[in-house]
């Protein structure tokens, strides 16, 4: 189950991107993340609960303002309940579960996405009968295969790291099912981003050319274009009165 699991994924990954490519979709990136979180399993009308933890793969695109992508998840969780059933006790004990899921959501802002996913999931399970004749006690271990729903919100840290908060349901076919939530942080392996382009500074402004200038007979500096002012006219002073004769 898990290698055909993967393989289907795979090939859906691979065919995303084609499509993306040829419809102009905008690849948002491959992801991968780990996770741990409460785990509550329930079987023969009782529930455990005890720590899970997983991780999930995946490829995402973006069409428009909408996210849309496919994923693979493995959550390992030891839930075990132990219930009286009749002319015995039963012995129900969760081991790891493989799933795969398609995840649709919006980008609330630049760097929050909230999800929601449905998908399929594969239990190993252990069922132990000890019944209080001897003689009919048994043990089984099989996997059981159901379906799986939930949500959740996606927090980017970087270009690269995220954070993440999901809930999710899972039902299986053998009176059995789980609800599970958890943390998770991961990367965004996406396309690289466009190179911003910044413009260099503006060079400094050139000193002003020197201005040429002249000095004019009285002394005076003045623009090497400009006229002197012309020497005052120099007017002699009247002669003195000739003495009379007596």
């Amino acid at each position: 189950m898990k290698r055909i699991t993967y393989s289907a994924l795979t090939m859906l990954g691979l065919l995303v991107a084609q499509q993306a490519s040829a419809q102009g979709i905008t690849l948002r990136g491959v992801r991968a993340d780990a996770q741990v979180g409460i785990d509550r399993f329930y079987s023969e009308g009782n529930n455990d609960n005890h720590i899970a933890y997983g991780g999930a793969i995946g490829v995402d695109t973006f069409v428009g303002n909408f996210v849309l992508g496919i994923e693979g998840t493995f959550l390992n969780s030891r839930a075990e309940n132990v219930t009286r059933d009749g002319a015995g006790v039963a012995f129900r004990k969760s081991f790891e579960e493989y799933g795969g899921a398609i995840r649709a959501g919006i980008m609330a802002s630049p760097s929050t996405l909230v999800y929601a996913k449905g998908g399929i999931v594969s239990n190993e399970q252990r069922k132990f009968f000890r019944a209080d004749n001897a003689a009919a006690s048994y043990y089984n271990n099989y996997r059981t295969r159901g379906w799986v729903a939930g949500g959740g919100i996606e927090q980017m840290l970087s270009d690269r790291i995220y954070v993440k908060a999901e809930g999710r349901y899972a039902n299986y076919r053998t009176n059995s099912s789980r609800i599970t939530g958890l943390l998770g942080l991961g990367v965004l392996f996406g396309p690289s981003p466009e190179p911003v382009f910044i413009a260099p500074p503006p060079p400094p402004p050139l000193p002003p050319e020197p201005v040429a200038t002249q000095t004019c007979p009285d002394g005076s500096v003045i623009m090497a274009t400009d006229i002197c002012p012309a020497p005052p006219v120099y007017i002699p002073p009247p002669p003195e009165p000739m003495p009379e004769r007596g």
